[in-house]
């Protein structure tokens, strides 16, 4: 294993003072840009990883967490940080928010800037669950909890919902009426996402319908949602063959109500929809959206009550919660027009 450079070894690389590495690693303007690409040139080459920990020893703790996920315009990530806040003010922290927008690469330079900042602890919605951003974390000593996700690592604390059990809940509702075809839309590259559609599809097989299923992949958003409408329906015909679509997120599912609705599909007696999350306009959509209900408020409070344990106590046994899914059945889908009634499904 190679020597863990120091900044003393920086400084000599880039002939300069120790103190102008500090400056360039802290963003202070007082340095010559041309300094300053040089440094950071040489602490991209060689992985420098500051001693961040090393550095808060000498200082009393700053009661701030840093909060990263992956998009903050997505209302399930704003709920998730909702019950993060709640626990972190009860315990006089403050949260310093901010999103990776789905890029590995951001999420990693937010961390190191959240570190350099000093934060407590870390809360992180990591695009991977092994990325180089918790590998980061580890080496530096930092207490962090991974939400959304869960890790293989048992050293890593995280809260999390069965995402396959959700994506079984609805292929299982589905199968339950009379629908001869089933669409699987999947979102953002994810574990979380490719775990919904791989419970759906598991189930949907199971039952011997394998035949009767197709898959979509790269369909995050809205705009994905409505825009894929008029292909589905010139593959799978939708227009004449009763069908039933799981979307990975209530974005894309809202959005294919949408173009169903333009393309005067009807629903849910001619197509019905799933979606996932239940955000909180979820109910409220002009076609009220059946979905899978994550526990998010729940998902943050807990995921910050085990911070607040690793900070006061570093030999904690790291917590690892997945937390069980549940079904809310809404007009969306064609069991709401049923004999069944609106519910929960456990």
């Amino acid at each position: 294993m190679s020597k863990q450079l120091t900044m003393s070894d920086i400084a000599r690389m880039a002939g300069v003072s120790t103190a102008t590495v500090s400056r360039v690693l802290s963003n202070h303007p007082m340095v010559r840009e041309e300094t300053r690409d040089r440094i950071l040139s040489l602490v991209k080459e060689h992985r420098y990883e500051p001693s961040y920990v090393a550095r808060n020893l000498s200082t009393r703790r700053t009661h701030t967490i840093g909060v990263v996920v992956d998009d903050i315009s997505n209302p399930f990530f704003m709920e998730l940080a909702k019950g993060v806040e709640l626990v972190l003010q009860k315990n006089g922290y403050t949260m310093l928010l901010t999103s990776s927008g789905w890029d590995p690469a951001k999420e990693a330079d937010l961390i190191r800037t959240l570190l350099r900042n000093r934060v407590d602890g870390v809360l992180l919605t990591p695009v991977h669950p092994e990325s180089e951003s918790t590998e980061v974390m580890r080496r530096n000593g930092v207490p962090f909890v991974v939400m959304n996700c869960h890790s293989d690592n048992e050293s890593v604390s995280y809260v999390s919902t069965d995402n396959v059990e959700g994506g079984r809940l609805a292929a299982e509702l589905m199968l339950r009426t009379n629908l001869t075809r089933f669409l699987c839309l999947s979102g953002v590259p994810h574990q979380s996402t490719s775990e919904r559609a791989e419970g759906f599809i598991h189930e949907i097989r199971s039952h011997g319908r394998g035949n009767d299923l197709a898959v979509y992949d790269e369909v995050r958003t809205f705009d994905d949602g409505y825009n894929i409408v008029p292909s589905l329906i010139a593959r799978n015909r939708l227009d004449a063959v009763s069908t039933g679509i799981f979307t990975s997120n209530d974005f894309v599912a809202m959005g294919i109500l949408e173009g169903l609705i333009a393309h005067r599909i009807p629903v849910p007696s001619q197509v019905s929809v799933i979606g996932y999350d239940d955000i909180a306009f979820a109910e409220r959509y002009r076609i009220p959206l059946t979905t899978v209900i994550q526990a998010k408020h729940s998902m943050g409070q807990l995921a910050a009550d085990e911070l607040m344990e690793l900070i006061q106590d570093r030999n904690h046994n790291p917590a690892r919660l997945l937390l069980k899914p549940r079904l809310i059945v809404r007009d969306s889908c064609t069991a709401a027009q049923s004999h069944e009634p609106r519910s929960a499904v456990p």
